[in-house]
């Protein structure tokens, strides 16, 4: 017993027992989880955020681009950093909460400039009136009961782990959105992503595999197999970013065979989505049962002012690695 005039305070001050991990769990995400949801999935570059922002135009459609965190739960489960059963909880959790921060706007780009601007996706009356009357959880309930909003998120590599989705939410909707595979590459070229500069320091925050080669220590992406640490590091940096592709659409392939009898699953090709825009977000928009507004047509006439597909002369170099790109084009082709 500590002694003094405040002794008796001190015998309560022990470190405080918790419940073990076997008896926690999120177990009031199914709860909250009152609202339809659909995921837009790809690799970069594919074109998910042009149809996203489009999809965004619909009536009580909630936009969430690139949530990171919506991207990194089923990418630490998939690759065992995470328990399966601990993600999906907290996947469930994550898009409850994040679906409550939409509807009150929290979450809202309101940057005039961006493409992804909520200004050029709700009606500017709607929006000061989300500000100022939607205030408390239970108005976020009762505004989800009056307009059954979708929340849309626009998700990039996690076609390796599609069953994750489907487990955890059960009835979501998705869209696997495919772009040519010298096109994304030549894009992705322009974001130097794969850089020996990035690969020392990369910017994202995301899992990466630290490899020693020569006297630099390298931070290669996750998605980089075993084995093939010093062929991705020989290739050009144009040939990276086919590998790139290549990893994505091989998961791509064997995740289409188990989807392909799915009713909630929907591929949408990126020249569609530019050269017959018009059909082909209607299309869209009837496979979510969203209903397109004003906006919509405003936005499609921009994208129609805007839409160049630039060509790409660029040939990839490792003649094995170009067998393969060639290989995975066709089988893609024929599946979808």
């Amino acid at each position: 017993m500590v002694g003094g005039p405040h002794g008796d305070f001190f015998i309560f001050m022990n470190k405080i027992k918790f419940s073990s991990p076997s008896g926690l769990s999120f177990s009031s995400a199914p709860m909250h989880y009152d609202f339809d949801a659909a995921i837009v999935v790809g690799v970069c570059r594919s074109g998910k955020t042009t149809l996203c922002n489009l999809l965004a135009t619909c009536k009580n459609v909630e936009n969430a681009d690139e949530p990171w965190t919506a991207k990194i739960i089923p990418l630490l489960t998939g690759l065992g950093l995470i328990g399966e059963k601990e993600g999906k909880q907290i996947f469930m959790s994550f898009i409850t909460e994040l679906m409550n921060d939409m509807i009150l706007l929290r979450r809202a780009n309101f940057r005039p400039g961006d493409l992804s601007s909520i200004w050029l996706q709700k009606n500017h009356i709607e929006i000061i009136n989300r500000l100022t009357a939607l205030k408390t959880r239970e108005d976020v309930k009762i505004f989800k009961d009056k307009n059954s909003p979708l929340l849309l998120l626009n998700l990039t590599e996690v076609m390796p782990f599609l069953d994750f989705f489907f487990e955890a939410v059960g009835d979501v909707s998705m869209i696997h959105v495919v772009r040519n595979g010298r096109d994304v590459a030549y894009d992705a070229l322009g974001k130097r992503w794969f850089s020996d500069q990035q690969l020392s320091k990369p910017r994202k925050a995301l899992p990466y595999i630290k490899y020693q080669h020569n006297d630099l220590i390298l931070h290669l992406p996750w998605w980089v197999s075993p084995g093939d640490e010093d062929l991705f590091l020989s290739y050009s940096e144009y040939d990276r970013c086919i590998y790139y592709w290549c990893q994505n659409i091989q998961s791509t392939l064997l995740n289409l065979n188990l989807s392909s009898n799915n009713s909630k699953f929907m591929t949408v090709h990126y020249e569609d989505i530019m050269s017959k825009s018009r059909e082909t977000f209607y299309n869209v928009a009837a496979f979510l049962k969203i209903k397109p507004t004003p906006l919509s047509e405003i936005a499609l006439a921009d994208l129609n002012e805007r839409s160049k597909i630039e060509l790409n002369n660029m040939e990839v170099h490792d003649r094995k690695l170009k067998t393969r790109y060639k290989m995975m084009s066709e089988q893609l082709n024929n599946i979808i």
